[in-house]
């Protein structure tokens, strides 16, 4: 039997994942006659059924709210984040709020924001297809850290050592020939980096087009294959860019990377600004509506 203090249950500030929580981390480190113990954050979300981001998140307030500590165990894959209870207050008035956890920061694998997410997935797809390896290396190393919730300041820099290693180990991941074919840029992406390469040489006089035009191609696959967007969206960001409206944007946009790079923006000022006028639904005519005024 495991007796909760009256304390943990008649907080009011709980929200109801956290609530699931506190039964599940007693039952799980506090064992009768043992001394207290902890649980990692993926034991949990697989008990909860619910995402690790979520449980780690509520961990992480509970942190926060001084009921639980954070513990850091070295196992065989490395230095692991555990949780327990915090030492019980002195006294059962509500309990003051502590400095949040050194170990609840964006450098975790799990708290990545999308952008973040997105960047690496980039620079993995790049990085895979430079040396001429199969893609779904990145698949691996997501699964992986996503398991272990590592903690790293850049995982660009970690993907590129998880390469390195894969590498090292004569581990089959070298990529076939129709493997290599099938990430070169198509015929319309090509082209469409060189209609940017004309843009932007049309209104620079001193523009040096670049020697290698496929590494703009690649960045153009990117934004079709990473980011879900189409030819046509791309032509009209591009439009736009060039346009008197979007004049004011061009010279953070001098290449592919770039072009890549502030997409998300481009795209949103080009959908806002279409045309610049209302349009009327297909079938409809304006003078039609005049006469049933």
């Amino acid at each position: 039997m495991i007796s909760l203090p009256t304390f943990l249950i008649d907080r009011d500030d709980l929200s109801v994942m956290e609530r699931a929580l506190i039964p599940l981390i007693a039952r799980h480190t506090q064992n009768w006659g043992d001394k207290p113990s902890d649980i990692d954050a993926s034991s949990l979300a697989q008990i909860l059924r619910h995402t690790p981001r979520e449980v780690v998140e509520a961990l992480d307030r509970m942190v926060k709210k001084g009921i639980l500590k954070t513990v850091r165990r070295k196992t065989d894959q490395g230095v692991m984040i555990r949780y327990a209870f915090a030492p019980a207050p002195e006294k059962t008035l509500p309990v003051p709020s502590v400095s949040a956890a050194q170990y609840s920061d964006s450098s975790y694998y799990l708290n990545l924001s999308n952008d973040t997410y997105e960047e690496l997935h980039v620079f993995a797809l790049e990085l895979c297809d430079r040396e001429g390896l199969r893609r779904e290396l990145f698949d691996d190393f997501n699964l992986y850290q996503r398991s272990k919730n590592n903690r790293s300041f850049d995982w660009c820099a970690e993907f590129e050592r998880w390469v390195r290693k894969e590498i090292a180990s004569n581990a089959p991941v070298v990529a076939s020939e129709q493997m290599l074919a099938d990430t070169k840029p198509s015929g319309e992406e090509f082209e469409m980096a060189q209609y940017f390469i004309r843009r932007l040489s049309s209104i620079d006089p001193q523009f040096e087009e670049p020697f290698d035009v496929m590494s703009w191609a690649k960045q153009i696959r990117l934004l079709i294959e990473t980011g879900g967007y189409t030819l046509l969206d791309i032509k009209a960001a591009i439009d736009w860019l060039f346009s008197a409206k979007g004049d004011w944007f061009r010279p953070n946009v001098p290449d592919a990377y770039h072009l890549r790079k502030h997409f998300k923006r481009l795209i949103a000022h080009t959908r806002s600004f279409r045309d610049g006028k209302p349009k009327l639904p297909e079938g409809i005519d304006l003078f039609d509506l005049y006469e049933q005024l």
